[in-house]
């Protein structure tokens, strides 16, 4: 597998950062498709020092299956975008829609555990 990343090592000074509108209904879209799915129930969006993170969760007291990490203009991966599964990184990217693809790619091979066949 791979190494989990410590997010405070990308944490710059005071900075606000945050997803605009457009970014929010890329963010949605997918979340959407995921909880019509029955595999996703909850989402969080924070604001941490240099960085914004949405992060989404299969149940509402677990750790987030899946986030996705926006950086200040003022940190050296300015512009970038990570994607986290389970905290630990599977994509980095310049464009938001490679890392949701990335999520999105990882998912849908998540079968929800309370689905039945």
């Amino acid at each position: 597998m791979g190494n989990l990343l410590n997010l405070a090592h990308y944490r710059t000074g005071k900075s606000f950062v945050h997803f605009d509108r457009i970014e929010l209904q890329k963010l949605m879209n997918i979340y959407s498709r995921q909880v019509a799915s029955g595999a996703w129930r909850d989402y969080a969006i924070d604001q941490l020092d240099g960085m914004a993170m949405f992060s989404i969760y299969r149940s509402t007291h677990e750790t987030p299956a899946f986030s996705v990490i926006k950086f200040a203009s003022g940190h050296q991966k300015a512009g970038q975008y990570m994607a986290l599964q389970s905290g630990v990184k599977i994509k980095q990217s310049p464009h938001l829609q490679a890392v949701l693809d990335a999520i999105e790619k990882r998912a849908s091979k998540v079968v929800p555990f309370y689905q039945q066949h």
